[in-house]
């Protein structure tokens, strides 16, 4: 399964990660759970709760960081489009998925 992240997904990736970095001295832990985060993802893209018609969340346990995703079975991929904070501007990547 490849994984792949929309680019403003990667953005907010890059700044959560500096931000946990910066402010918590955790920045590798961050990088570190999304990669098991992403690993877990690619196992199994259906276990994951739906929060729309294609849409799944994957909800991070140590950082609240939620990771939106959809998973295209045809072409064996999955795409990020979002590392949302889970308490800051709920839904706003939602247009993102109208782009694509």
């Amino acid at each position: 399964m490849n994984v792949r992240f929309e680019e403003e997904a990667w953005i907010e990736y890059q700044e959560a990660a500096q931000y946990s970095e910066d402010r918590f001295g955790l920045g590798r832990q961050f990088v570190a759970a999304v990669q098991v985060a992403l690993s877990d993802i690619a196992k199994d893209p259906e276990r994951y709760q739906r929060v729309g018609q294609r849409v799944h969340i994957f909800r991070m346990k140590r950082f609240p960081y939620y990771l939106f995703y959809q998973h295209e079975a045809e072409q064996e991929t999955v795409t990020i489009y979002a590392v949302s904070h889970h308490k800051r501007r709920p839904d706003y990547w939602r247009g993102r998925l109208w782009d694509n």
